[in-house]
């Protein structure tokens, strides 16, 4: 893949990146912290469809066709003690909700040469949006979507 625009300072710009087509998918991890109880069910929280602070951060995200390309089980790949479930997205979806979808990848501590970013306006509405797109990838015991 490409590499993707960086400032002065190293870090990723923004973008929208031309290698990551409509047709793929990125997947969102999901850790135990944001899982709530509501209604007497447990849910993923809102916080798990909001952006990263920073000053270009977004939503984190594991570009899954990459993953694939190299012959890694993504399942296996996004799924570790602290990132216990995954949700997924169509990248269609999330550019018709005009965001963009790029490629980010870590390079330290820990590496993840499969890692993308999606950014844009994660009002509430746009969150709500979100969650109603999701669709479990690696699902939690217990857990409901919404």
């Amino acid at each position: 893949m490409k590499p993707p625009p960086r400032d002065d300072a190293n870090q990723v710009i923004p973008h929208d990146h031309p290698d990551i087509n409509n047709e793929h998918e990125v997947i969102r991890r999901i850790s135990s912290e944001q899982v709530v109880e509501k209604k007497g069910k447990n849910v993923i929280s809102s916080i798990a469809y909001k952006a990263s602070t920073g000053k270009n951060g977004g939503m984190s995200v594991d570009l899954k066709q990459l993953i694939e390309i190299d012959g890694v089980d993504p399942k296996i790949w996004v799924t570790t003690p602290r990132w216990i479930g995954s949700v997924i997205f169509k990248v269609s979806d999330l550019r018709e909700m005009n965001f963009m979808v790029g490629y980010d990848p870590i390079l330290a501590p820990n590496p993840n040469e499969y890692h993308g970013e999606v950014w844009g306006d994660f009002k509430k509405s746009n969150q709500k949006k979100l969650k109603s797109l999701a669709i479990w990838f690696v699902p939690i015991n217990n857990v409901d979507l919404v």
